[in-house]
């Protein structure tokens, strides 16, 4: 990346750190009326207040909701449209004051988020150059520092409502952590998705077309397991209610309320506030839907011999996130915290690579979608839908664009080029053996090389030039043989 490029992402990152802490203390300034933070998560805690007192029917309360949407009845009720199990965690903070609540419910998640992408960033080689064994911390430090400014507007809008938008990246990250080598964990992080159905809807696909079969496993086994505990704890009766208010408030939706279009950016209610008749929105929605869902199992089922990653997964969870708000007509900007996850392998490949234009345009509209979406609405424009559509288009440009790495365990017959940054084939007639030696100085990454035939040493140029990108997804070989043929 150039210096240029840095210096504007470290500025926008800092901008976006200060807009944060001024929008903190101007909403706490503004809950000196003795209004209440978070205001959605009233919906959370009176929920955990009943059912630590038993009174299981008026949870959901599908008859007071009947009654305003048939008759137009005003009147301020404390909904509640998440599944039974959803109680499970919502009922320690019964027991708890409503500030206490609602601070546990706020900040618990937050931590497991940034430690998620911070890892998730280290394995896509975040910050990492052409020569990631000679890299010093300094530039990893600053690239995690600008992926966490990145996630602060999205964050924030789920902050100052209260709700589930964290928790919801939190698992979705926990997937995608586990998805290559801890099948179980990551299927157990799919079903507790299952709190927010909506939020899933494409991950089936995904692991289907992968071949991810212990992992589907280890979600539908979660899932039924939710559902009969809380079936034993709550009674049968409760599903009845729930798959009533799902419907109710479905209706609720489809009329395009107007204060859910301020905050929708899916297709569907989003259209709707540009004017667009329902019918036509609904068939829109069906179009978007059916391409992402294509592009989901396209690039979910290339995959290498041997099911060994090709250096693209990172790219293919980013589409899924960034597509699981698009499939979803009720998709809200408090659940975009999870849009963290499509940054990652963009910004690590750009962070190295540097920005291209479309690339750079699309990340700017999607980091001001927040602050821009309620001036948007206003003039019926769908700026939020817009945005996100070009995003994804960015990520499956980038995937289709990128060559696959080698998989593990074969040889690499491309070596980095120290010149331009591309790859040079090496062509010989003999097989060559190499010997990697890790210097201790570098923390155990090789970056000196021997060879045992004399006659191919010119082909080697320098310790870069053989060097495995760590942010290519390439495994480091370290204190073994490698035989290129």
């Amino acid at each position: 990346m150039s210096p240029l490029q840095k210096r504007f992402l470290l500025l926008v990152a800092m901008c976006l750190a200060m807009q944060a802490s001024v929008n903190l203390i101007m909403y706490f300034h503004g809950l000196s009326d003795g209004s209440r933070f978070g205001g959605d998560f009233i919906c959370f805690w009176n929920a955990a207040h009943r059912v630590r007192q038993g009174d299981i029917a008026s949870i959901y309360e599908p008859d007071t909701w009947h009654r305003i949407l048939s008759t137009n009845e005003p009147g301020v009720i404390s909904w509640f449209v998440y599944p039974p199990f959803t109680l499970f965690a919502l009922w320690p903070l019964g027991g708890a004051t409503y500030n206490e609540a609602v601070l546990a419910w706020s900040l618990v998640p937050l931590a497991f988020y940034f430690a998620l992408i911070v890892l998730l960033a280290k394995r896509s080689g975040l910050g990492a150059g052409a020569n990631p064994a000679c890299d010093h911390n300094w530039p990893r430090t600053q690239a995690c520092a600008v992926l966490i400014a990145f996630s602060l507007p999205f964050l924030g809008a789920n902050l100052f409502c209260g709700q589930t938008g964290a928790l919801i990246a939190v698992f979705f990250l926990g997937a995608a952590y586990f998805w290559p080598k801890r099948p179980v964990l990551a299927g157990i992080c799919v079903g507790l998705l299952a709190i927010k159905p909506q939020m899933g809807l494409l991950i089936p696909f995904a692991l289907i077309a992968s071949g991810r079969w212990r992992t589907i496993a280890a979600a539908a086994t979660t899932v039924l397991s939710l559902i009969v505990l809380s079936t034993i704890w709550l009674g049968a009766a409760i599903w009845t209610d729930y798959f009533r208010m799902t419907q109710l408030f479905g209706r609720f939706i489809g009329k395009g309320y107007y204060q859910i279009q301020q905050l929708v950016v899916g297709p569907y209610v989003s259209l709707q506030g540009a004017g667009m008749p329902a019918a036509l929105a609904g068939f829109l929605q069906a179009v978007v839907s059916v391409a992402v869902l294509g592009v989901i199992i396209q690039v979910f089922s290339q995959r290498e011999p041997h099911k060994q990653d090709d250096g693209r997964l990172d790219l293919r969870l980013a589409l899924l996130a960034a597509g699981t708000l698009l499939v979803t007509p009720y998709s809200l900007s408090y659940d975009t915290p999870l849009l963290i996850l499509s940054f990652i392998p963009l910004l690590a490949r750009s962070w190295r690579d540097g920005w291209e234009g479309i690339e750079l345009a699309s990340l700017t509209a999607l980091l001001a979608l927040p602050y821009a979406q309620l001036l948007a609405v206003g003039s019926h424009v769908p700026f939020a839908f817009l945005a996100l559509l070009l995003w994804f288009g960015v990520l499956y440009r980038r995937f289709r664009r990128e060559n696959p790495a080698q998989p593990a365990g074969l040889p690499y017959p491309a070596w980095r080029s120290q010149g331009n940054g591309e790859n040079s084939p090496i062509s010989m007639s003999l097989p060559l053996v190499v010997i990697l030696i890790p210097p201790l100085e570098h923390n155990g990454y090789f970056c000196d090389w021997q060879t045992l035939d004399p006659g191919v040493g010119p082909l080697i140029r320098t310790a870069e030039t053989a060097i495995v990108p760590m942010g290519d997804s390439r495994p480091p070989y370290r204190h073994s043989l490698m035989v290129a043929v």
